[in-house]
């Protein structure tokens, strides 16, 4: 399975996200062409590498922002914008105007759909810091145009990653005093503390008197559902760092690991009890799981509580299927829970081989273990065999045993 692991040691921020995904070899063309519409175009923005204490890194943000030295990492856009004056178009800039903006851009439903997901936590941050409904708030401290350019980028790249499964680790919020809009708060701010009380994830890192997590960051996390663990077992397919832009002892970096695990080609048994369905609908059940990408699925008779008759229905499928999996159980059976049990599954080394028999060929499969070989004939051959000759399965299942 395709992992992507966050490790923001050092925070993070939305265009350190984009950063590391463009250094982890994502191309930045389909990003660049989705803000498009939005009247941003690539010479707009910087992508380049950056050392940050000695590891080099890709740093991502728009011209204008570089310019004015608002910065999502180090000054947060979200909260710093004070210049009240100069910028007070941002303060009429409500919730449904932000999301104009995400449908207005050219990525796909899939990328405006999780955009979506992720800004809403910063939209909820805002109007509950501020005690506001969130349609009535003005987001004049998550309304700036590269909120949103770092909201799409963090959907655009999660989606373009193929990550199957997204894990995180501790994070680091920084440490002493950060000046928003309505004043001077400690470390992590108003809005960045109230996004990361609704994660169950960890804090924790070495101690840097700066904001290093910012809400746009905690709210990528949170829109993309990063579940917390430590780092997985699995080959490392690539590191890749993107750079914030201030320096300081802990490196202002923030590291991905795309990560190949083994829960893919390691089944899954799912088990569920189930007394109250006709065979018709079981059969049925069967039918869907199958189309769901189950390697196996079986019925067992048992004699459940009360010496009740029923059934067990056992299913072996890749982790990956998981999601698919559990919708069928859940819709087209009766029952309120599944068993879920990770499985070490103990496989020969099989080959396929084609047999000639009278009445055609049929693929044999074989296998040994030590001095033990096995063979067997593609039960689906004998059947086709079976009907275009007008025989029996056994009759075919004959002429295969006489042609080995």
């Amino acid at each position: 399975m395709r992992v992507l692991y966050i490790d923001p040691f050092s925070g993070i921020s939305g265009n350190m996200f984009i950063g590391a995904m463009v250094d982890g070899g994502l191309s930045p063309k389909g990003f660049l062409e989705g803000l498009k519409p939005l009247g941003i175009a690539a010479e707009d923005v910087i992508f380049e590498k950056r050392e940050k204490t000695g590891i080099l890194a890709t740093y991502f943000n728009l011209k204008s922002e570089e310019a004015r030295g608002h910065h999502d990492h180090e000054h947060n856009h979200e909260h710093d914008h004070n210049h009240e004056q100069e910028h007070s178009h941002h303060h009429h800039r409500g919730l449904n105007h932000m999301l104009a903006l995400i449908e207005k851009s050219g990525f796909e439903r899939e990328v405006k759909d999780l955009a979506k997901a992720i800004y809403l936590p910063l939209a909820k941050a805002e109007a509950a810091v501020h005690g506001k409904d969130l349609y009535e708030v003005h987001f004049h401290e998550v309304g700036e145009l590269d909120a949103v350019v770092d909201v799409l980028g963090a959907a655009y790249y999660t989606v373009a990653s193929g990550a199957e499964a997204v894990y995180v680790g501790k994070i680091n919020t920084g440490g002493g005093m950060v000046t928003c809009a309505h004043g001077t708060y400690p470390v992590p701010a108003p809005a960045t503390a109230h996004i990361l009380s609704t994660l169950d994830v960890p804090l924790g890192g070495a101690t840097v008197e700066e904001e290093l997590t910012t809400p746009t960051g905690a709210a990528i996390l949170k829109g993309i559902q990063a579940a917390y663990r430590p780092r997985p077992e699995g080959r490392v397919l690539k590191v890749a760092y993107g750079a914030g832009t201030r320096d300081h002892d802990l490196a202002n970096v923030l590291r991905l690991f795309f990560i190949e695990t083994e829960e893919a080609r390691a089944p899954i048994f799912y088990s569920c009890n189930l007394d109250d369905m006709t065979g018709e609908a079981m059969g049925f059940c069967m039918e869907r799981l199958f189309d769901a990408g189950a390697r196996d699925v079986s019925f067992a008779p048992i004699f459940m509580k009360k010496n009740r008759p029923g059934y067990r229905l056992d299913v072996l499928a890749d982790g990956a299927c998981e999601d698919k999996v559990l919708d069928v159980l859940f819709t087209h059976t009766t029952t309120l829970g599944v068993k879920k049990i990770p499985l070490e599954k103990i496989e020969l080394p099989r080959a396929i081989k084609e047999t000639m028999t009278a009445l055609g060929p049929v693929a044999t499969k074989t296998a040994r273990y030590k001095d033990v070989e096995k063979i067997s004939p593609e039960y689906e051959d004998l059947k086709a065999l079976a009907i275009k000759h007008d025989t029996t399965v056994e009759a075919v299942r004959r002429a295969w045993e006489l042609g080995l």
